[in-house]
């Protein structure tokens, strides 16, 4: 076979090279295209790629980011991979992921000027309650067509991520002298509990405990570096709403009662309270307060929670110390600037609880305290077929009608309701004074037996509701669903039954004027 020339094997050598070339390029500049994308996960917090570190007790800390998006607030974004190496499993997740971002509607708004953008949802919880709290909020409080994820901060002692949620751990940075205290202590042994897969989930599995006692104590050291934290990390935000683990908002109604405001001003209201001289927003009603307020205050100091270590730690509550502060800058607690007025519709108790009166009848109603994960449910779904734009806020009797009326029963066995405006009993009743138009007779029978005690509630014209136990007759002008005592439970067998009864037909003399 003839040789061939060199001179033609030359031609295909250099062909080869730069075919070579050109993909060594190509390849080179890809690489070049995606390596930004994958240094860029250096740059997130680190809490956004993995579980926090153990903490160490004697180093000291940074501080919460100032003036920028808190970390709870921001879903997280999805990892970048080199190759797609994951199993079924988790590619399925992260579809559905994107997917939920790509259709995340946009966020309800009622007929206003104000917005579900234009607040900022503060959420606390605890770290031995977190897992059995939290959860029922993540779809229902914190839903996409309710709240921007933007607008939400989650707030504990703990540090976690479920999900694309980040919850930050307000006392990371707490002082030294702080961190000494007896009170702290639970704080302290989170990291024990947590190494030893003792997890305070409640829920009766293998390894579930109550986590370290005495969490309670904690709570009060939240609140300053809360609000410090919260103005900083949104200062574009209008309202600043703090709500509780156990605790329920219809944001809707309290949107429409923000615009009757300027945010702008120092505003600070919510549920009435008051310890040791100072009036302030109880905590597990719920309360808000004012960007105004924010600048008047928080505004105006480098570090507030220093500041007040001293007061908070001679003090028990939290919502009491930041009440304190407040006053001490010239704001107010109530609706009414310089004048302590309690706020209608800001409860401290749950719905089952609370009273509903005449003359809270046609306020608006805004929160509930003290919810299981099924109340919180509960009236989620009530807040959704609720429609603000026509029918306006949900006012007291418009929540008394779906969520307490089909409780109630002429009469009930084994079931308290509280009743406690008067009260008739074997040994009183002789010096016992009846309401006006109402006989002796009837008023001084009450305590004789249920049908009695019934009796004289009916014959007074106010009464919606009695209960009867032994010889004892309670009656009330105000209304409580109450708790009754279920079949199988052992207090049936220590007590004799009580009976309570109610006339939810007279509420119809309570008319609003619409």
């Amino acid at each position: 076979m003839a040789r061939v020339p060199f001179y033609r094997e030359n031609r295909i050598v250099p062909l080869g090279i730069m075919v070579f070339v050109l993909f060594l390029f190509f390849y080179h500049l890809d690489l070049e295209h995606t390596e930004p994308n994958i240094k860029g996960l250096s740059d997130l917090p680190p809490e956004l790629l993995s579980r926090p570190p153990a903490r160490e007790e004697s180093k000291q800390q940074q501080p919460l980011p100032s003036a920028q998006p808190s970390p709870s607030a921001i879903p997280a974004a999805p990892p970048v991979h080199a190759s797609d190496d994951r199993n079924p499993a988790q590619q399925q997740q992260q579809q559905q992921q994107q997917q939920a971002q790509q259709e995340n509607p946009k966020p309800k708004t009622h007929q206003g000027q104000l917005t579900s953008d234009d607040v900022v949802l503060l959420f606390k919880t605890g770290a031995s309650v977190l897992w059995r709290r939290l959860p029922i909020h993540l779809s229902t409080t914190f839903a996409p067509s309710r709240i921007p994820a933007d607008n939400i901060i989650i707030y504990s002692d703990y540090p976690e991520t479920i999900g694309s949620w980040q919850v930050i751990d307000v006392l990371e940075n707490s002082t030294e002298t702080v961190r000494k205290s007896d009170n702290y202590e639970p704080y302290r042994q989170q990291e024990d509990y947590e190494t030893r897969q003792v997890y305070a989930e409640m829920a009766n599995v293998e390894g579930d405990g109550n986590g370290p006692s005495g969490g309670w104590k904690l709570d009060k050291y939240k609140f300053l570096p809360l609000i410090q934290h919260a103005g900083r990390a949104k200062p574009n935000a209008k309202w600043y709403i703090y709500l509780e683990d156990d605790g329920y908002i219809f944001l809707p109604n309290l949107l429409q009662h923000l615009e009757k405001f300027s945010w702008r001003e120092p505003w600070y209201f919510g549920g009435l309270a008051w310890k040791h001289g100072d009036y302030f927003a109880h905590g597990g009603a719920g309360f808000v307060l004012s960007r105004g307020a924010w600048e008047q205050s928080f505004g105006l100091e480098e570090d507030m929670v220093a500041k007040y270590a001293a007061f908070t730690e001679a003090h028990g509550c939290g919502d009491h110390v930041l009440g304190h502060v407040m006053q001490d800058y010239g704001i107010n607690f109530g609706q009414v600037h310089g004048k302590s007025e309690y706020s209608w519709g800001f409860n401290p108790e749950p719905h089952w609880g609370g009273w509903f009166r005449r003359a809270s009848w046609c306020y608006p109603v805004y929160s509930w305290h003290h919810m299981h994960s099924k109340d919180v449910a509960r009236l989620y779904n009530l807040e959704l077929s609720w429609d603000n734009a026509k029918k306006g806020q949900m006012k007291f009797r418009d929540f008394f009608k779906a969520m307490i009326k089909p409780y109630l029963h002429r009469r009930v066995e084994w079931w308290d309701n509280q009743s406690s405006r008067y009260e008739l009993r074997s040994d009183n009743v002789a010096d016992a004074q009846p309401p006006e138009k109402v006989s002796k007779e009837v008023w001084h029978k009450a305590w004789q037996s249920v049908d009695a005690c019934e009796a004289a509630c009916l014959a007074w014209d106010n009464c919606v509701q009695w209960t009867f136990y032994e010889d004892q007759c309670r009656m009330d002008e105000n209304l409580m669903l109450g708790m009754g005592i279920p079949v199988g439970d052992n207090r049936r067998q220590t007590s004799l039954p009580r009976t309570s009864g109610w006339l939810p037909e007279r509420t119809e003399k309570w008319v609003c004027e619409d």
